[in-house]
């Protein structure tokens, strides 16, 4: 039997939205000062999305919420890691992202959950969040600067993990990576 996530029911979209806007503020630390890319996604909402596509809401679950009061009282939990998960000041806490990865697994089938894809990756913000999560993830897409005859595919920081830099060499030396 198919049961709903959290994020076809209901999310606490008011408090997201407010970190959002107050993300765009961030100068110092915020992985948007290096590049400026046209359409950039609001980290904190990408993770607040992912997780809350990943958590089952709690009218799935009869067995351990049998009442509408006791499935909102879980709703509001739930509520409260997705308002922690988009404060930028929680963002080195790691005890919160062990919580929301416990939180997500707890109902993944077989306690993995899956690998998570973003075939129109961009600026990356959905692979790199679903990594800060604990998940699996994958880009794919055209990255900034990509020339139309570089291969694609694979993750972008994994492919160039460990490799010289492209200007490194004379022009001559260069190799195509694959």
């Amino acid at each position: 039997m198919y049961k709903k996530k959290l994020i076809e029911t209901s999310i606490p979209l008011e408090d997201i939205n407010a970190q959002a806007v107050r993300e765009k503020s961030i100068r110092k630390g915020h992985p948007s000062t290096l590049h400026l890319w046209w359409a950039r996604r609001p980290l904190a909402a990408t993770r607040c999305v992912i997780f809350a596509s990943m958590v089952d809401d709690p009218v799935g679950h009869p067995e351990l919420f049998p009442d509408g009061e006791s499935q909102d009282k879980e709703r509001e939990r739930l509520f409260d890691i997705i308002r922690r998960l988009a404060d930028w000041d929680n963002i080195e806490d790691d005890h919160l992202y062990r919580e929301a990865y416990e939180e997500m697994t707890k109902y993944a089938p077989g306690g993995v959950l899956p690998e998570l894809l973003d075939p129109f990756a961009g600026g990356g913000a959905i692979p790199l969040e679903g990594q800060r999560l604990g998940l699996v993830s994958h880009g794919e897409g055209d990255l900034p600067g990509k020339r139309p005859d570089q291969p694609r595919g694979g993750s972008p920081r994994a492919r160039f993990l460990g490799r010289p830099a492209r200007g490194h060499h004379p022009r001559h030396q260069r190799h195509r990576l694959r």
